[in-house]
């Protein structure tokens, strides 16, 4: 700990500005996340819904807190029309500016939206939804979350799917986001962090500190902080909600795994369904 607590101080030093989620960070987040496996995840929701129903085709998604768009652009390339929202507008930019320069343009277009308060009069019906990486632990309010399944099923067409991700509780409790990557060689790496999370169990919430110093155009550091919460629900907890919303409930899964979750599962992939007509 005194190794790491020397490497922390060295690069961020004792006081750190910070900044609200997202705000600072989403010109450098394709560098944060290049080793996600965002192709794996696309395939495995594939592999996922041809398992589940072989006669389901898509060719319209959308992508709910889709960040930099990764995930909704993985779709455009294989050919569908994809509409991706989030809450930041400065994720949203970049989401932009990665169709543009995949030509995709036509068929990937990006809003700036909450939600829990989806609205596309104009995209509507789509054949699949789809949100990943732990984003709906990000709404911290149940009410609020239970608005999103709402919202959402009255964006897809009758028999469509929608596929998202939650972290479990083990998974916050555990300190899953406790991370860094203080090694890396400075002349290789573009962006330092340094992540440290505690879990309070009374109210299912966890707290990450994440601190980042990124390079800028002259290859200077700049350093910020921002500060995460996680809200931790139950699979019971999910089940109401979706169920409330209209939903038909079709399966929970161990994360990538066609298994069902188990007591030490860090994520859970859930499918569900709106009936057909």
């Amino acid at each position: 700990m005194a190794e790491v607590d020397l490497k922390f101080r060295k690069m961020f030093g004792e006081e750190v500005p910070t900044a609200d989620e997202f705000t600072l960070l989403p010109r450098h987040y394709d560098d944060l996340m290049r080793d996600v496996p965002y192709k794996m995840w696309v395939r495995y929701i594939v592999d996922l819904l041809r398992r589940l129903d072989a006669s389901f085709t898509f060719t319209r998604v959308l992508e709910l807190a889709c960040g930099t768009g990764t995930v909704a652009l993985e779709f455009a390339k294989m050919g569908c029309e994809v509409v991706g929202v989030d809450i930041s507008p400065g994720m949203v930019e970049v989401a932009r500016e990665k169709a543009t320069r995949l030509g995709v343009r036509q068929r990937a277009r990006f809003y700036v939206q909450d939600i829990s308060e989806l609205n596309l009069p104009n995209e509507a019906p789509f054949d699949l939804s789809v949100c990943l990486f732990d984003s709906l632990n990000y709404i911290t309010d149940p009410d609020r979350l239970a608005k999103v399944f709402v919202r959402t099923i009255l964006l897809l067409r009758p028999g469509g799917y929608f596929v998202f991700d939650l972290n479990s509780e083990c998974a916050l409790r555990e300190n899953l986001f406790d991370q860094d990557n203080l090694d890396a060689d400075e002349e290789k790496t573009p962006i330092y962090y340094f992540w440290s999370s505690k879990y309070f169990e009374d109210q299912r919430l966890c707290r990450v500190d994440m601190w980042f110093a990124v390079k800028d155009e002259r290859g200077d550091w700049v350093r910020f902080r921002e500060v995460h919460w996680q809200r931790a629900y139950s699979i019971d907890e999910i089940k109401k909600m979706v169920e409330a919303a209209g939903w038909e409930w079709v399966k929970v899964f161990d994360a990538y795994t066609y298994r069902p979750p188990h007591d030490e599962s860090e994520r859970w992939y859930f499918v569900l369904r709106k009936q057909s007509k």
